[in-house]
């Protein structure tokens, strides 16, 4: 019986990792994490230096059909990754009328997303 290899598709922290296996088993492709235990505890050990310790897997044989979905992450985390402009000013919550400081986006008290 022949197996087909697993290849790593990405590499990244522990939240990022699980959240595209999860993608890429929603999609139907097959995927698992990779060093999980030793890419949390020793990054640079695992990823020579970098805090990407923790890896994606697939089959290889579905490389090809994972990539675009893994393209798209990939993008996606760098834009989610970039500084935004930020407000400094405090705001007041429309709903519960709490006040906020200017670094939160929304309300501590009742979680209402700023105006």
């Amino acid at each position: 019986m022949e197996t087909t290899p697993w290849v790593s598709v990405y590499a990244g922290g522990t939240a990022d990792t699980a959240l595209l296996r999860d993608l890429l088993d929603a999609a139907g492709i097959p995927a698992r994490l990779g060093d999980e235990v030793m890419g949390t505890m020793a990054a640079y050990v695992i990823a020579g230096g970098n805090a990407a310790g923790v890896k994606v897997l697939v089959p290889a044989d579905r490389l090809e059909d994972a990539r675009e979905l893994v393209v798209d992450f990939a993008d996606q985390s760098k834009v989610d990754a970039a500084p935004g402009p930020q407000s400094s000013q405090p705001w007041e919550c429309p709903c519960c009328h709490e006040h906020n400081d200017g670094t939160f986006d929304i309300c501590w008290n009742c979680q209402t997303e700023r105006i």
